[in-house]
This record gives C-alpha cells, sequence and structure tokens, in this order.
C-alpha cells in the first residue's frame, strides 16, 4: 500500500514539473512571438517612414529666391537666389547661391559672389536639418578709401576699383521640400577670405560688407522649385 502511494505521488511530481516546463515553454514561445511582431511593426513604421519622406526621388535640380529682396528692391538692386543639383547623392545636395548688389549709394560697395555649398542633410533623405562646407568667390567694386587698416596715398583714395576675393566656409540650415516641388530653407554660415586684399574700400571697416575678411550670411525667406 505504501508503494503505491509512493508510486502515486512520484507520478504526481512528473506530471506537475512536465506541465510547468511546458508552460514555461509556451509563455517563453509566446512572448518571443510578440517580442518579434513588435519589432517588425517598429521596422513598417520606420519603413513608411523613410518612403514617405522622399519628397525629391524624382527630383534632379532646383531654382529658388529670396523673395523679401525683390519685394523690397527699388532703386538699390539686390538679389539672392540659388541653383541645386539634387540627383548627385540622394544624402546631400550641391548648392550654389549667387549674390548681387548695386546700391543707389556711390560710396557703397557693388558685390557679385557665388559659391559652392555641398550640404549633407542630418535625417534619412533629402529634407529637414543638415550641415554644409563650401568655397565663395567675390567680385568687388567700391572706391578707395582710408578704412582704418589701409593708408593710400591722397591720388589714390576715392579712386574707383575692383578687388577679387576667395573664401571658404562651414554652415547649418534647414530645407522643408514638398512633393509638388514647392520648398523653402533657411541657413547661417560663416567663414573667412583667404585670397584677396580686405577692408580696402572706403568705408568698409565699419560695415559687415564683403570688403571685410570674415564671412557671415543668413538667409531665412528663400523660395525653391525642384524639377
Amino acid at each position: 500500500m505504501r508503494k503505491q502511494n509512493m508510486r502515486k505521488s512520484i507520478l504526481i511530481t512528473l506530471v506537475c514539473l512536465m506541465g510547468g516546463a511546458l508552460y514555461a515553454q509556451n509563455k517563453s514561445d509566446s512572448l518571443s512571438v510578440s517580442s518579434k511582431l513588435d519589432s517588425i511593426y517598429v521596422l513598417q513604421k520606420k519603413m513608411y517612414s523613410d518612403v514617405k519622406n522622399q519628397p525629391l526621388a524624382d527630383k534632379k535640380f532646383g531654382v529658388e529666391f529670396n523673395l523679401f529682396r525683390l519685394i523690397m528692391m527699388e532703386e538699390s538692386v539686390s538679389l539672392s537666389g540659388g541653383f541645386s543639383l539634387f540627383g548627385v547623392n540622394r544624402q546631400t545636395e550641391i548648392a550654389f547661391p549667387v549674390f548681387y548688389s548695386n546700391p543707389d549709394e556711390k560710396e557703397d560697395l557693388n558685390e557679385f559672389t557665388i559659391d559652392c555649398h555641398v550640404r549633407y542633410f542630418l535625417g534619412n533623405s533629402q529634407n529637414g536639418f543638415y550641415i554644409s562646407g563650401f568655397t565663395r568667390y567675390a567680385h568687388l567694386e567700391g572706391y578707395l578709401g582710408d578704412s582704418g587698416l589701409h593708408l593710400f596715398g591722397d591720388d589714390e583714395i576715392g579712386k574707383r576699383s575692383t578687388e577679387n576675393k576667395i573664401g571658404i566656409g562651414v554652415g547649418v540650415g534647414f530645407r522643408k521640400f514638398s512633393y509638388k516641388g514647392l520648398y523653402w530653407g533657411m541657413s547661417l554660415n560663416f567663414g573667412k577670405y583667404i585670397y584677396g586684399e580686405n577692408n580696402k574700400f572706403y568705408g568698409s571697416f565699419l560695415s559687415l560688407d564683403d570688403d571685410e575678411k570674415t564671412i557671415v550670411d543668413f538667409e531665412f525667406l528663400k523660395f525653391g522649385y525642384a524639377f
């Protein structure tokens, strides 16, 4: 009788152990399946986001202008625009900003600059924030004068002269593209001129124009269209 009770106890214990093991295994499998489903869902959301955030997928280039300068233009002419290449690399943009200024005041500088910017977007597509590096060519025309750093002879002061300069710099910015082609951007760039004479024109010592060595540019109202 005792042997039978002992056998029953052993059998019950084995059954309980096997049942517990099967339950633990099923629970582990359920958690594993749930975890895999969650991972697949997160991956699907990311893939959808990546696909949805590709407004330039079929665009090759774009043109843009600073509309504020166009609206405010009167006798003084000031234009800011640019041309961009989008199809070279789908993580970057190669841009060629252009600036031209022909002020009404004869003492002020006439300026023409053209840059080459390589902009690397920080997100997963050509949209949003970016960092950039650039080179600049500047052609300046104005009247020679005593800027505080240059001392010209009396026969030189007041003469009309030109200067060509080359600079380098870095920048940060933001671009918002639409699927219809319209886009808006803003940027902040810092740099310096490494070739060409600085502070040689009249009044340049107290101004913020391109006659100085430092380059500081801020653009806020540039609108463009991508093709």
